[in-house]
């Protein structure tokens, strides 16, 4: 390969792309779509998370109506009265409520009169930051019942899940984050499978293709419009999450994922590109192409049956969407993320793969 040649080349696609409207619909299609994500909802914006608290009580006590009192404005309380403390643990390990508590009889006087009686608590282990809200508000309720601390001891009972955590992606990440995320993953496939084989198949239709080929080998061409799709990528990437000001917690995962997909999404992309002699045949199969490529992005973190699943861990751009999704979140919501980047690389390399045997055949 030429360096210097591939330079060239490279910098001719790009000037040329700019020029051709179909090139910047392509890019500013999802960035738009992106965009409008970004303001259509408001990860923000808060709405007090419901909170079910099942309570026995051995005698008469104002705790529970002092607690709802204590978490208004900051959690939906709903109390529940049940008959017996079996009934309490039974509604939390059933997860019917996020709380449970157990009052011994004469609570209240006793707490007035300075003892410290047992409070027990039910917690289960998924619950959610309202729950946490509420554990601590109860300390405090009980500070004002008593007017000192500690007035009373809380033995908590964390109770075990047997099940997945059920919690969706949108109360993970946002909305807006993951429809953000998912336009990234469209501006990536429009850049990949529409823009790298326009320019591909314009040189094709034009036969300057032939002419660059007389000057410079396959690999050099090739090299140089892959770096025009990254190019492209990165730029416009970079602006939807300047504009969208999304977090990115973990930016060298978040730049792995992306750089690794689209290297493997132009590879096919090329592919596409080397099959049509005209750009307008790219534009009227274009969306047959993106089709699959887009959907799975929208398909991350929902249940599925198993057999799906299986065909979305197999795609790389779920695999892709997942390590982009733990970038954001800077936790590891997908685990495996070895497995990810795994998929991404085969992907490359048989798209890669599959160019490289092309080239030789079309040289022979």
């Amino acid at each position: 390969m030429h360096p210097g040649m591939i330079l060239t080349i490279f910098r001719k696609d790009v000037r040329d792309a700019i020029r051709d409207s179909r090139v910047i619909v392509a890019l500013l299609v999802p960035l738009g779509i992106g965009i409008f994500y970004n303001y259509l909802f408001d990860d923000d914006e808060f709405t007090p998370p419901p909170v079910e608290v099942a309570y026995f009580l051995m005698g008469e006590s104002d705790l529970p109506a002092q607690l709802d009192a204590m978490t208004s404005g900051v959690v939906e309380l709903a109390l529940t009265e049940v008959d017996s403390a079996a009934d309490v643990r039974a509604r939390v390990v059933d997860e019917d409520a996020g709380i449970g508590i157990v009052l011994p009889a004469s609570f209240d006087e006793r707490v007035a009169a300075g003892e410290s009686p047992p409070l027990e608590l039910f917690i289960h282990e998924q619950s959610g930051p309202g729950v946490n809200y509420v554990v601590a508000a109860l300390e405090q309720t009980l500070q004002e019942m008593a007017g000192r601390a500690p007035p009373a001891s809380i033995q908590i009972d964390v109770i075990a899940s047997d099940e997945d955590d059920d919690l969706s992606i949108f109360d993970k990440i946002g909305p807006r984050q993951y429809f953000v995320l998912a336009a990234i993953i469209m501006l990536i496939g429009m850049n990949s499978m529409l823009v790298v084989p326009l320019i591909l198949a314009e040189e094709a239709e034009k036969k300057t293709l032939d002419a660059l080929v007389m000057v410079a080998s396959y690999a050099d061409v090739i090299v140089a419009k892959a770096l025009v799709g990254l190019f492209y990528v990165a730029a416009s990437t970079t602006a939807l999450v300047l504009i969208t000001g999304i977090a990115i917690e973990n930016l060298l995962l978040f730049v792995a994922a992306v750089a690794l997909y689209a290297f493997s999404l132009i590879g096919i992309g090329l592919l596409i590109g080397g099959m049509f002699s005209n750009a307008n045949q790219v534009n009227t199969w274009a969306g047959f192409f993106l089709m699959p490529v887009i959907a799975p992005a929208f398909m991350v973190g929902f249940p599925f049956p198993d057999v799906v699943d299986t065909v979305l861990s197999l795609l790389s751009t779920s695999q892709a969407m997942r390590l982009m999704i733990n970038a954001v979140s800077g936790q590891t919501l997908f685990g495996d993320m070895w497995v990810s980047f795994l998929v991404l690389v085969v992907w490359s390399i048989v798209a890669y793969g599959l160019l490289a045997l092309r080239l030789s055949r079309r040289q022979a």
